[in-house]
């Protein structure tokens, strides 16, 4: 798998009880630290590297800004740069890596995301598509594109339920998939469930200024990297796809400016060397059925990690 579908697109229709705790933020400042642990790299089914991840931090700044907000149409530009640190090592030959041969990679992505809003069949449809560009220290990446269609289905004060499909032209072991949202605030109005499949799910405890949620979301890691194992690609994307069940809390500081702390599991959904064009290979699973692996598969234990988050919102 590859980068993890956003849900921030099936969430434009979504209605909460604390409109302060909005998705949309102008600037995030993201700090992750995770647990020492071993991994295993295998190419062709064939164990090739096996060592020790230590000092894990992960660096991110994101900004998302409105170009252009009218009633049926909006348009946004997205800007956002990640670094990651580790240190791997050989406990017992002291042996260098030969896929991690840097202490720090830099990822960077930007693009724009546009979306129209209208009428069908009686309901609220929402149509979107987001370009764009990758890169790392040594040049550009790839482009990518998004396209999803939602609509709402129902909306009232205790619940909102939306159906609609996405796609993307890098992820192509599953082109096209459905999104499903699905929000609802019990009888008591502080509790609720937040669910947009296949991305996440919690269930939320909100007061005033604070939100405390469990649950669990996927997410990755991505960047370009040179390696030197053999018959692996030179340059490589690794992606590490991964669901994370969590207890997430937040705090509103003030109207502009917001804190949160995740806390939980790192657990591996499918990680590894890609071309750097995304392509993977096509194995057969236990049940015959044919899935795109990395060309080098990594395996690890699922690993606790804590990560801040800061948040400005410039617009209201």
């Amino acid at each position: 798998m590859h980068k993890v579908i956003s849900d921030s697109l099936a969430s434009d229709f979504r209605t909460f009880m604390a409109k302060n705790f909005s998705r949309y933020r102008t600037v995030n400042l993201y700090w992750e630290a995770k647990w020492a642990h071993d991994y295993t790299f295998s190419l062709d089914g064939q164990e090739v590297e096996k060592m020790r991840k230590k000092n894990l931090h992960t660096l991110k700044v994101s900004t998302m800004i409105p170009l252009l907000k009218l009633r049926k149409v909006s348009l946004y530009a997205n800007l956002a740069y990640s670094r990651y640190q580790f240190t791997v090592y050989d406990r017992q030959t002291g042996q260098s890596s030969e896929v991690f041969q840097q202490s720090a990679y830099d990822y960077y992505e930007g693009g724009l995301n546009g979306s129209y809003y209208f009428g069908l069949f009686n309901k609220p449809m929402i149509v979107s598509a987001a370009l764009s560009v990758d890169g790392w220290n040594k040049g550009f990446g790839m482009f990518d594109g998004t396209f999803s269609a939602v609509m709402l289905l129902k909306n009232t004060e205790r619940t909102s339920f939306s159906l609609g499909v996405m796609a993307r032209t890098l992820f192509s072991s599953m082109p096209v998939m459905p999104v499903v949202t699905w929000w609802h605030r019990f009888r008591n109005p502080r509790l609720s469930v937040d669910i947009t499949m296949p991305s996440q799910f919690y269930l939320r405890y909100e007061l005033e200024k604070q939100r405390i949620s469990a649950g669990a979301s996927m997410s990755s890691e991505n960047f370009y990297l040179r390696t030197t194992l053999e018959d692996a690609p030179s340059t490589a994307y690794y992606s590490d796809a991964v669901l994370k069940p969590e207890i997430h809390y937040e705090y509103i500081l003030n109207h502009r400016l917001y804190f949160s702390v995740h806390a939980g599991v790192s657990m591996v959904m499918k990680s590894g060397l890609y071309k750097k064009n995304r392509k993977g290979i096509n194995v057969k699973d236990e049940e015959g059925k044919t899935e795109v692996e990395p060309v080098v598969k990594q395996d690890r234990s699922p690993i606790p990690f804590l990560n801040v988050v800061v948040s400005y919102s410039l617009f209201k």
